[in-house]
């Protein structure tokens, strides 16, 4: 159920500005020291400690269990093995997770984003975007546009962008940062924005993974 939560979520979060930002800001600097998925080659654990690794203390945001009781929500961390799960004052959830389920958990998280990604260019929501283009841990996000100048819309791009590269990379344990560029068809950049360093603000809803 948090696997299906979570592709639902990224779609939902993807396709809306006022989320983004609202998740975006608080991804700030948040990313957890010695955190991350241990089975992944930038894992600073060695074998030995790896191996005695056995529970991620995780954090989920509100949004992931939007609309969804805390009775579901509670059943469905429990359904993935999480226990002493803690509701938190501002809607997210505290659990201890294995680390299977976590390590999961963090491959089903990348592959949404893949897919959220690719479903941009020449999409209803996104016509003028022809092609995008990323890193495997969206450090580096290159959107092409039709025109040789940024829209409106696509003035929106980036964010949306930003917001579901941060909550991976936050979640994961990697380096929480996202550069997003728009280039024309030639590949000359007209613009770009580095997220979550371009947003401020609050940042309690972050993603966290001890």
């Amino acid at each position: 159920m948090i696997a299906t939560n979570l592709k639902n979520r990224v779609g939902a979060i993807a396709a809306t500005v006022a989320i983004s930002c609202a998740l975006c800001v608080m991804l700030a600097g948040c990313a957890t020291e010695n955190s991350g998925n241990v089975t992944s080659d930038q894992d600073e654990y060695s074998a030995v400690e790896k191996a005695a690794i056995t529970t991620r203390t995780v954090t989920f945001p509100a949004a992931l269990f939007k609309d969804e009781s805390s009775e579901d929500v509670q059943s469905s961390l429990q359904e993935k093995g999480c226990t002493d799960i803690i509701a938190n004052d501002d809607g997210s959830y505290t659990a201890t997770m294995p680390i299977d389920a976590y390590n999961s958990f963090v491959d089903s998280w990348h592959q949404n984003v893949v897919d959220a990604l690719d479903g941009m260019p020449n999409s209803e929501d996104w016509p003028t975007i022809t092609a995008i283009d990323y890193d495997d841990q969206f450090s580096n996000v290159t959107l092409t546009i039709s025109s040789s100048e940024i829209g409106l819309k696509e003035a929106f791009a980036p964010l949306q962008v930003g917001v579901i590269a941060c909550m991976y990379q936050q979640f994961a344990g990697q380096p929480v940062s996202c550069v997003v560029s728009i280039v024309d068809q030639s590949g000359a950049e007209l613009g770009s924005a580095t997220y979550p360093d371009a947003l401020d603000e609050d940042r309690s809803d972050a993603v966290s993974a001890n």
